[in-house]
C-alpha cells in the first residue's frame, strides 16, 4: 500500500541546525488524509527531493518511506484526487451526524 504525502520540510544531518547520530535523510510529510508524519527518505531520492514536492510512501514495510517524487501532473493530479476522497468522506461523515442529531431531538407526542 502506497499514499502519497506533499513534503513540509526535510531534516538532513548536514543542516546546520540539525545535530544527527546517523546519516539519514527524514522528510516531515502533509498526508492526503490532513495527518503529519515523518518518515525516512531512500538514498537515492534525497538529492532530488524540494519542499512541496508531492511523493509516495511505501507503507508495505515497518518503516515507512519516501520512495518515489512525483512532480507535475501526474503529482498535481494524485494530490488533487486523494484530496477529493478525503472531502467526500468528511462531507459524508457531516451529513450523517447532523441526521443523527436531528434523529436525537425529534420527540414523539401522543
Amino acid at each position: 500500500m502506497y499514499h502519497p504525502g506533499k513534503i513540509v520540510e526535510i531534516f538532513t544531518p548536514k543542516h546546520k541546525h540539525v545535530e544527527s547520530s546517523d546519516p539519514v535523510v527524514q522528510a516531515m510529510l502533509e498526508m492526503w488524509d490532513e495527518n503529519v508524519i515523518t518518515v525516512a527518505v531512500e538514498k537515492k531520492l534525497v538529492s532530488s527531493l524540494k519542499k512541496d514536492d508531492v511523493v509516495l510512501v511505501d507503507y508495505t514495510t515497518p518503516k515507512l518511506r519516501v520512495i518515489k517524487i512525483l512532480r507535475e501532473d501526474i503529482g498535481k493530479n494524485t494530490w488533487r484526487k486523494y484530496k477529493e476522497q478525503f472531502q467526500k468522506r468528511k462531507t459524508e461523515a457531516v451529513v450523517a451526524q447532523s441526521r443523527l442529531q436531528g434523529m436525537q431531538h425529534e420527540s414523539y407526542v401522543g
